[in-house]
């Protein structure tokens, strides 16, 4: 009998489950279709949570009816079920987490589990995601006043099924012991939890791929005004914050729009996933710009669009988060008492207040109305390190639209926009006016560019974002202890260096180069701020050519008379040669962090101090034969570095000769000696590996020497051997001496290890490479079985085409290919093996990635030693590598 009633009951359960996950598929599948049909993100979170609701509550109710007396005396007198959280706040998205609580009288403990696994056992059955507590009211206390994450979701307790008064008992005593209970404490709590989530998930509104529900300007910002709301001024909703004057109309509508647009957004992604996908990825922002209804225009595509309205809301939230938050301090009793002293006043409009600049009320129309006051209102507080007063920013805020860019192009407002620029403190004074929309009107093209991402793969940030950060970034350079910082802080003019930095990419949006655009923005500017005919010029040439010096040194041998002095040419002085290298530096640095590396910082010095020479007039005038005597000797000096190495000067001498002069002006004595030990230890059909680890760079270098002859294809199997090994390649020199000795030498980051690589990882490589190169393995099958090739980020569908240029102009020796494509461990095996299968021969390379993408430039002649002159063959060999680059990228996205 027994077992017949168990058989009775699992085959009830079972049924139970299996109606449970059919209605799920088919709501969810319903919802699914509303939403492409143009349902609000409001109405996609409601009728999941009615859907829920549905669910869950039949669930609770059938348990309690159909579990006998215990039951339900205890389901419908002693217990409520309560939903807690996002579900309390009836903001589920279609695969949200449900959270729940049995909430509990001491006296129906002992039912409690049998009540707990009749409802959520079904559920769980199905496929349902339900996470649970069992609490008494008296646990929903302690855990809440303990409990930073338990008494937030408890704050959003919605009654669903059950005991109706142990509920309310519930509610009146959590409010009264617990919501009201030390709130300045939980305010800076939840601030400083938020903060954390920022720093995780991104600490600007302007991430390329952010998390809508978390990173800056997301929904928990939205949620942090709500939870910092209930618990000061006891609102159960933001509607209600404004129908009291907590909030202003202005900002309920950001809030309201911000949340509709971010509701929907994620009711897409979820729906999209069949999960709870949260990450709004480059491929999805492409599907929903079209979804949306958003079309390519020939300068800014439909995705940028999107993301520009993106863009506009989380901004949008985030400022107004950060107003709520502000006002929400209370002020200790020092601030209080001090509020009826008298506070010092500024120039008749301005007083300081605490830590805060303002405008008395009754003053402020008289400022708000007045562009030069303004501008002295931001210079002010950037001189005074003072923050400006938050209700004063929303009062410019609002002003902002009543103010034409004409009334701020006055010689006054230009003085003291550029005391602003100036420093110090101009990168977080412009982000204060931008936020105010105050920095379009002095510069009218920043307000295009707001919230403007660039959908490629090289930059972080949107337009502004980045232009504000780069201003930042070269502040930073005044504590740096390295030559950047020497440079930076020598430079006289910084409001120019900060204006051109402000400046270098307002040209991003158009259908023509943005670099021709800026130059024009530049020559307004300059003409708008009365700057006298040099110093329009340097601002043009920083704006106009703000590319050179990274396109130079990163991609260009800085030893070749036919790079160096174009170059320095252009630069002209030494004061523009000092703004172009912190401009660069700053630039790279703002793209994303850890994009300037100390080895792309390296390049840029190497650059920087060879240039120098030439506009400052500077230049060595020694003949080459005493500066190769001279090189000979610091050469000698490094015998411990060798023990093969002779103290010979004329051997040393003699050596030298046999390499470019490229080589021996570029090459550290240290390093020189080293290659020169290892040219002794040599042997005909031999392979010597030296390796060194360069700590202040972070980088290893390996130098290969061999004889010319020995295996064709030498570059290409070193960078197979380096990629199977999970090596990255920064670098890449390649020399081949007069007597056939070839000495490639490469810096490589090897990210297995933090600092130094153990000397048996160095062995390994190096064994490796010999190898390949004496024909003992070959570099097919080492590729074959790589498994680090297949590992790392996979490529958007949607990723930048790829592309080969070839430069026949800047060397006279050599043909010059610079590639640019998204970065696969690999590829560079792939670019240079094909360059090998096409006869060609690699004499120099250098090696660029960029956050997910490569600019990589190869020297190289033909069989005959001779840059490739016949345009047929040119274009033969773009389309070639070209063609072998886009197969392994798109296998690899495939």
């Amino acid at each position: 009998m027994s077992h017949a009633v168990n058989a009775d009951s699992h085959s009830a359960h079972d049924a139970a489950s299996a109606s449970v996950s059919q209605l799920l598929v088919e709501q969810r599948q319903a919802i699914r279709q509303r939403l492409l049909a143009g349902a609000s993100g409001d109405e996609v979170v409601t009728a999941t949570t009615d859907m829920v609701d549905g669910l869950i509550i039949g669930r609770y109710r059938t348990a309690a009816r159909t579990g006998g007396e215990a039951l339900t005396t205890a389901g419908f007198q002693h217990c409520c079920l309560v939903a807690i959280g996002g579900y309390g706040r009836r903001e589920l998205a279609p695969y949200s987490d449900i959270d729940l609580m049995f909430l509990f009288h001491p006296d129906a403990a002992k039912v409690m589990p049998e009540l707990v696994k009749q409802v959520l056992h079904p559920l769980w059955d199905s496929g349902f995601q339900v996470g649970h507590s069992v609490r008494t009211i008296q646990d929903c206390v302690d855990l809440g006043l303990a409990d930073l994450t338990v008494r937030t979701s408890m704050m959003e307790a919605r009654f669903l099924a059950g005991s109706a008064d142990l509920f309310q008992q519930f509610h009146a005593r959590y409010e009264r012991r617990v919501v009201s209970h030390g709130f300045d404490t939980y305010l800076d709590q939840k601030v400083a939890e938020r903060q954390r989530e920022y720093q995780k998930f991104g600490e600007t509104v302007y991430l390329l791929e952010p998390n809508v529900k978390k990173s800056k300007g997301g929904l928990r910002d939205l949620h942090l005004l709500q939870w910092i709301g209930a618990a000061r001024f006891h609102t159960a909703t933001i509607r209600e914050l404004s129908d009291r004057g907590i909030l202003s109309q202005a900002d309920y509508r950001a809030i309201k729009e911000a949340k509709e647009f971010l509701l929907r957004v994620r009711s897409f992604l979820h729906t999209r996933a069949d999960m709870a996908q949260e990450i709004l990825t480059f491929d999805e922002q492409v599907w929903l710009a079209t979804h949306l209804g958003f079309t390519d225009r020939p300068h800014l595509l439909a995705v940028e669009q999107f993301m520009q309205q993106y863009y506009r809301h989380t901004m949008g939230l985030h400022a107004a988060l950060m107003r709520f938050v502000e006002r929400c301090r209370r002020r200790s009793l020092w601030q209080q008492v001090a509020r009826w002293l008298p506070s010092p006043r500024i120039d008749r409009y301005f007083v300081v207040d605490g830590e805060a600049l303002t405008v008395p009320v009754e003053l402020r129309s008289q400022v708000l109305e007045r562009p030069a006051s303004l501008l002295t209102l931001f210079d002010l507080a950037r001189s005074r390190r003072l923050t400006i007063d938050p209700s004063l920013l929303e009062d410019i805020h609002r002003q902002a639209e009543t103010l034409s860019s004409e009334q701020f192009h006055t010689p006054e407002t230009g003085r003291t926009f550029l005391s602003i620029l100036a420093g110090p403190g101009t990168a977080r004074t412009l982000e204060a006016m931008h936020r105010a929309h105050l920095l379009e009107k002095l510069v009218p093209a920043f307000s295009r560019v707001r919230g403007l991402m660039q959908f490629n793969q090289y930059h972080k940030y949107t337009v502004d974002e980045h232009s504000l950060l780069a201003v930042a970034k070269a502040e930073a350079l005044a504590e740096h202890t390295g030559v950047l910082g020497e440079v930076y802080r020598e430079i006289k003019r910084k409001d120019l260096l900060h204006l051109a930095l402000l400046l270098h990419d307002l040209g991003k949006g158009h259908e023509e180069d943005h670099s021709e655009v800026g130059r024009r923005l530049a020559e307004e500017t300059a003409a708008r701020l009365g700057f006298d005919e040099r110093d329009s010029r340097t601002l043009v040439m920083l704006v106009h050519r703000h590319l050179l010096m990274a396109h130079t040194a990163f991609r260009r041998d800085p030893y070749d008379e036919k790079v160096l002095l174009p170059f320095a040419r252009e630069v002209g002085t030494p004061e523009v040669l000092r703004k172009l290298l912190t401009l660069t530096a700053a630039d790279i640095a703002a793209v994303g962090p850890d994009v300037l590396t100390k080895w792309k910082e390296s390049l840029l010095i190497e650059l920087y101090l060879r240039a120098m020479q030439e506009v400052s007039g500077e230049r060595e005038t020694a003949d080459e034969p005493q500066r190769l005597a001279r090189i000979a000797d610091e050469v000698v000096s490094q015998q411990g570095v060798d023990r093969e190495l002779p103290s010979d000067k004329a051997w040393i001498r003699s050596e030298l000769e046999q390499f470019p002069l490229r080589y021996v002006y570029g090459t550290s004595p240290r390093r020189i000696a080293a290659h020169l030990g290892a040219i002794r230890r040599l042997q005909a059909g031999g392979v010597v590996v030296e390796t060194e680890f360069n700590a202040p760079l972070g980088t290893c270098e390996y130098a290969v020497i061999a004889h010319d002859d020995l295996i064709p294809g030498l570059f290409s199997k070193i960078a197979g051997v380096m990629a199977a090994g999970g090596l990255q390649i920064l670098d890449a020199q390649i020399v081949t001496r007069k007597d056939g000795v070839v000495v490639d030498t490469f810096q490589v980051a090897d990210p297995d290890y933090q600092g130094a690589p153990p000397a048996d990882r160095c062995e390994s490589i190096a064994g490796t490479i010999t190898e390949v190169l004496t024909g003992r393995q070959a570099i097919e099958a080492l590729m074959r079985r790589g498994t680090r090739l297949n590992m790392g980020r996979s490529l958007p569908a949607h990723r930048q085409p790829s592309e080969v240029r070839i430069d026949n102009e800047t060397s006279d020796r050599f043909t010059i290919l610079d590639v640019f494509a998204d970065d696969r461990q690999g590829l560079l095996y792939i670019i240079t093996n094909a360059i090998f299968q096409l006869g060609l021969s690699v004499h120099a390379s250098r090696i660029s990635t960029r956050l997910d993408q490569v600019a990589d430039v190869f020297y190289v002649t033909g069989m005959d030693g001779k840059k490739v002159e016949e345009a047929g063959r040119l274009e033969s060999i773009r389309a070639s590598i070209l063609n072998e680059i886009e197969l392994f990228l798109g296998a690899h996205a495939a």
